[in-house]
């Protein structure tokens, strides 16, 4: 099964958490955190990471289990490419999104999209440390020992039709994002984990254009 739009995109990621998940309880001083967590995004240039996506669907029993490679590169460019079980290719640049399989390439105007526009927005959100500026959603920071969780609820009527929330697991050392849970209305979730990331590498421009 292919991912759908929304999947793919969120930038842009277990089970439902519909409740504030064990373990963390809200920052106490919002302040400090939202300058920290800003700050050490900006200090990112690129990203590449190796991902696991989970898809728990609640009409089926099993979970769909994807692999592949993330990219970020500062100017709005992402690049999300599956390789298990099947080849499936995102790209977004600056305001240019493209899809490609094994049987056709998609391009897309994310600015006369409402809808794409805002999803694009996630993604970046996440990776620039932007997302208390994203005016679809509203933003409950918790903290965990090791880990901070960014719940995000939507207060738009576009983000409302297609998520419950969505959440955003930080590593408390460096800000970096660590997981990205996508919990829809149905009540089916998508959840991404990043592993061995490297920062700062010399990404091409070429990742981010599709042929």
């Amino acid at each position: 099964m292919k991912p759908n739009l929304i999947l793919i995109i969120c930038l842009l990621f277990g089970q439902v958490l519909l409740a504030q998940p064990s373990g963390f309880s809200p920052v106490k001083d919002l302040l400090p955190f939202k300058s920290q967590f800003a700050l050490a995004s900006q200090k990112v240039e690129s990203i590449e990471s190796n991902f696991t996506q989970i898809k728990n669907l609640s009409l089926l029993k099993d979970k769909i289990q994807s692999k592949g490679k993330f990219y970020y590169k500062k100017g709005n460019k992402v690049r999300i490419e599956y390789s298990s079980p099947y080849y499936y290719l995102m790209v977004l640049n600056q305001n240019a999104m493209t899809i490609k399989d094994d049987q056709k390439t998609s391009s897309y105007n994310t600015k006369s999209n409402k809808m794409m526009q805002s999803i694009n927005n996630i993604m970046l959100d996440c990776m620039r440390g932007t997302i208390y500026g994203n005016k679809d959603f509203m933003v409950d920071a918790l903290e965990g020992p090791k880990e901070y969780l960014l719940k995000m609820k939507p207060i738009t009527a576009t983000m409302k039709k297609i998520f419950a929330h969505i959440e955003v697991f930080l590593d408390k050392k460096d800000f970096h994002v660590l997981r990205l849970n996508l919990v829809e209305c149905n009540g089916d979730n998508s959840l991404m984990t990043f592993t061995q990331p490297m920062l700062n590498k010399n990404l091409s421009d070429a990742l981010f254009s599709v042929k």
